[in-house]
């Protein structure tokens, strides 16, 4: 167990009240102070809370004690001899806390700004066209507008170039949270990328739905799967970094193309990913580092012209 404890005391003190049948609490935060709005989740079955405004989470310090207890337990029986031990469950996924009605006004709002925009000149730099980013849902936050706002309403992390916006979905379709890309020349790295609070989806998330015979091709990021898009490889999903893999997510998914940037991180973890996929009786590919040309990822090939060694279907 990680993250922050919340006392007795404390949760008292933020105002609880009862909704979703009794089994969740909403309260003020006490970690961030807020007395405006009830950004506070508290599972009252489990003791995991979470807040919406300030991302911080954790779990109740009596949810905490009775794990401690539980382990110790566990600790002090002897197993027969002969029997061995079994590892602890994974943990379970992460909870997808964001308000996904918000959310979709958000990027209705940002979709409308993307045509003529700052953002539609950075994407065109990149080799991506217009009709390709928009068929794959994107929109552009002018300085100010972006959504990553502190209690109060306030922007947080704007940039003055504005940002490209990539929806965050799952293979059911649904939208549970944004990322924001900084664009312009010379963006600070500390500036460049943004997500809002909570857990993280997929990029064109739905490609991962069952229904299709086409390999799935993996990247690590949104423009390494909106340029391959642009290629013309017309199932793609972007997993947000290279330790994004979610298997729970591909259980419909007969064949995998991992196109992980040619970096040592992303061709190790590419390896360890092909061989539980064959486990689970996967047919799988990947893009070698060859088909960048010397580059360093999908996108970077593109944009200059040498990506190779892409399979479009027919």
């Amino acid at each position: 167990m990680r993250g922050e404890t919340l006392s007795a005391v404390e949760l008292a003190a933020a105002r609880p009240m009862r909704g979703e049948g009794g089994r969740v609490l909403r309260a003020f935060c006490p970690f961030h102070q807020s007395d405006t709005q009830r950004s506070l989740r508290v599972d009252a079955v489990s003791g995991r809370f979470f807040c919406f405004a300030c991302g911080v989470w954790g779990f109740t310090e009596t949810a905490r004690e009775e794990w401690t207890a539980q382990k110790k337990q566990e600790a002090a029986t002897s197993l027969p001899r002969g029997r061995v031990r079994l590892p602890p469950l994974p943990p379970p996924e992460p909870e997808f806390t964001s308000d996904t009605e918000l959310l979709e006004d958000w990027m209705a709002a940002y979709r409308e700004m993307l045509p003529g925009s700052t953002g539609e000149a950075y994407l065109q730099s990149r080799g991506i066209p217009l009709a390709v980013a928009q068929r794959c849902g994107l929109g552009y936050a002018g300085p100010g507008d972006w959504a990553h706002r502190d209690e109060r309403g306030r922007p947080l992390r704007d940039w003055c170039g504005g940002r490209l916006v990539f929806p965050h979905t799952t293979p059911d379709g649904r939208l549970v949270n944004l990322y924001g890309r900084a664009v312009g020349a010379d963006v600070p790295k500390a500036y460049r990328h943004d997500h809002l609070a909570g857990a993280k989806g997929y990029f064109l998330g739905a490609g991962l739905a069952g229904g299709s015979d086409l390999p799935l091709h993996v990247c690590e990021g949104p423009f390494d799967a909106l340029s391959l898009r642009a290629a013309g490889v017309g199932r793609v999903v972007a997993i947000f970094g290279v330790h994004g893999w979610r298997w729970t997510w591909a259980r419909e998914v007969k064949e995998i193309v991992f196109a992980l940037d040619a970096d040592p991180a992303g061709q190790t973890v590419w390896h360890a990913l092909a061989r539980a996929a064959r486990l689970r009786g996967k047919r799988v590919g990947f893009l070698p580092p060859e088909s960048y040309g010397g580059c360093k990822d999908v996108s970077e090939a593109w944009a200059a012209g040498r990506l190779t060694g892409v399979a479009i279907p027919s």
